[in-house]
């Protein structure tokens, strides 16, 4: 019993865990091409 609570627990965290840092991973990745745009422009 106390096993599959904790399996449920650990998909639920990573599921979590999964929606907000990807999201982020893409929002930084963004900024960062942005960036590199904005570089390459200037010079």
């Amino acid at each position: 019993m106390e096993q599959s609570v904790l399996i449920v627990a650990i998909f639920v965290g990573a599921g979590l865990l999964a929606y907000v840092i990807i999201p982020g991973l893409i929002l930084i990745w963004d900024r960062v091409l942005d960036a590199v745009e904005k570089n390459e422009r200037e010079e």
